[in-house]
């Protein structure tokens, strides 16, 4: 059994968030590096299902809690069995840095809301 610091879904979807995009950011990272391996399998992670659960209230999540790893789906493989895009890496990179940047101030402000409500 997980404990919370937050029953919110809102708290523990912004958690969860945060978690995923971190994994996201080393599976990414490991892509890029792999990128001339041959046979190398580029991975993703999945977590946007879970996460719209979460908000839902039909599922929580516990700390540390984050997405799934997988195989990336669509990706064309070169000739050596690589399969991993740098353009396709790079963009993911960029736009979950954004997101993970985007979600990081949103906590902040939710927490800073919270913290005013109880100081009064």
């Amino acid at each position: 059994m997980s404990i919370h610091l937050f029953s919110d879904p809102t708290m523990q979807g912004l958690e969860y968030a945060l978690n995923s995009l971190s994994l996201r950011q080393q599976v990414l990272s490991n892509n890029i590096a792999n990128a001339q391996t041959p046979g190398y399998a580029a991975q993703d992670v999945s977590f946007e299902s879970q996460l719209s659960n979460i908000f839902a209230g039909a599922a929580t999540s516990g700390p540390g809690d984050a997405g799934t790893t997988t195989n990336s789906p669509d990706r064309t493989t070169r000739q050596d069995g690589n399969s991993v895009g740098m353009e396709a890496e790079m963009s993911k990179t960029t736009q979950t840095n954004i997101l993970y940047d985007a979600l990081s101030q949103l906590t902040a402000d939710r927490l800073g809301i919270l913290k005013a409500a109880i100081n009064g």
